[in-house]
């Protein structure tokens, strides 16, 4: 079994509720406080239906060489639950998989908390927040497992929600980073 495919099936695994609590002893009061705010947004959360769609690569970054052997359809599944707080803002656990800019598998297993804005009815929101998670790519550490931070923006209309997020760069050699991943979100 590839390592990318048995991070995502733990990944997984650590959401489900009784994982959520038995990691949490072991992890001090930090960790329990943050693993049972898991286990709530799991439990109380609504099921969302993950649609990964597209990835941007910016030409500013990559050669057109480079973006024309680039995959930007980042065809892929996933799920997760999303809990709407009192205040409105929401937190999601989420698990998925699509196709990475380079053809390959990508897992992605991860939290997301956004600061929510309704401007006009409350059927549309606006969101800005951050995700966090592990992933692992075959072209970053040959599918070794390794966490994520990234920032997260989205609009949506009653269930419906498109998120975005944008992989920077890290440094100044070309064709690598600054990324706009687009994928959609379906309540159910």
């Amino acid at each position: 079994m590839r390592l990318s495919t048995l991070a995502a099936l733990l990944g997984a695994a650590a959401l489900t509720p009784c994982h959520a609590f038995a990691l949490s002893d072991s992890l001090g009061s930090l960790g329990s406080a943050a693993m049972q705010e898991l286990h709530r947004t799991y439990t109380d959360g609504q099921p969302e239906f993950l649609i990964p769609g597209y990835s941007w690569h910016d030409p500013h970054t990559y050669t057109a060489t480079k973006r024309a052997q680039l995959n930007d359809w980042a065809i892929g599944l996933g799920w997760g639950h999303l809990r709407t707080d009192d205040e409105g803002n929401t937190e999601q656990v989420y698990a998925l998989a699509f196709s990475d800019s380079h053809h390959d598998v990508e897992p992605v297993v991860g939290y997301a908390k956004q600061w929510m804005w309704r401007p006009f009815t409350p059927k549309l929101h606006l969101g800005i927040g951050y995700t966090i998670g592990v992933t692992s790519r075959a072209d970053t550490l040959k599918n070794f497992p390794f966490p994520i931070a990234l920032p997260l923006l989205s609009i949506g209309y009653h269930n419906f929600t498109l998120y975005s997020t944008l992989i920077p760069r890290f440094n100044g050699s070309p064709n690598n980073g600054n990324v706009v991943f687009l994928f959609g979100g379906l309540r159910y």
